[in-house]
């Protein structure tokens, strides 16, 4: 999960920062200070919440979620301010939460709750060079043939396109729960039913092989993955 934090007072966001870390420990967090700043790395689907602060020199933070908008309408956008004098603008560019400052720990956990980020990311998805979109908890595991990642999904209806290997592992390398147990296969920690043999059972039937070399490696991922859900429970 990779969120944005966009506020041009220092202490405030340094604050913002040690609070959601706390509450999302697993999270990426990019920090800017200013509304511009933030607009030269954005695009489509890089990140899943964007905190913005209402009143910054220079841009606006509704000005820049306009300009989110623009392109994403899915992404989670909070306000972060002291005032209301923009809450009727918040709702033209779909925003998610109003949080108001001070910020405390107990607002943070509030909107947290508020925003639904569970349910963002159970329906997250990515968009293939072909076009063809590609629901991330729906696939079970991924394998590399004959110059084409063959993606196996729940539905039992397999997706396929033309791209390296090396490709594809770099889009999922921002998803934690997926993890190259074997030269050519990607499997989705999530739909693992269980390890034996130096082979990952998956949902679906298939037994998909751990490296010998990555074996160490790869149990122990999946430990932490393990923890790190139950730790969400």
């Amino acid at each position: 999960m990779k969120i944005a934090l966009v506020d041009d007072q220092v202490d405030e966001l340094e604050r913002l920062f040690t609070i959601l870390h706390k509450e999302l420990p697993t999270a990426k967090y990019f920090t800017f200070s200013s509304g511009e700043e933030f607009l030269e790395t954005w695009s489509e689907g890089a990140y899943d919440l964007v905190v913005l602060d209402v009143f910054m020199d220079g841009m606006l933070g509704i000005e820049v979620a306009r300009t989110v908008r623009d392109t994403d309408m899915d992404v989670r956008i909070v306000f972060c301010t002291t005032s209301n004098e923009f809450a009727s603008e918040s709702y033209e560019v779909g925003a998610n939460y109003y949080l108001h400052k001070p910020i405390s720990e107990t607002s943070v956990g509030r909107m947290l709750k508020m925003i639904r980020l569970d349910h963002y990311e159970v329906n997250r998805f990515i968009r293939l060079a072909d076009g063809q979109r590609v629901v991330l908890r729906n696939v079970i595991y991924t394998e590399y043939y004959n110059h084409l990642i063959i993606v196996h999904c729940k539905n039992g209806q397999d997706i396929q396109t033309r791209m390296s290997q090396t490709d594809w592992e770099t889009i999922l390398s921002e998803h934690s729960y997926f993890y190259s147990s074997s030269k050519g296969i990607v499997v989705n920690f999530h739909e693992i039913v269980k390890q034996e043999n130096g082979m990952f059972l998956m949902s679906d039937g298939a037994q998909v092989p751990i490296s010998r070399r990555k074996t160490k490696d790869a149990l122990e991922a999946y430990a932490s993955f393990r923890f790190e859900m139950m730790r969400k429970e």
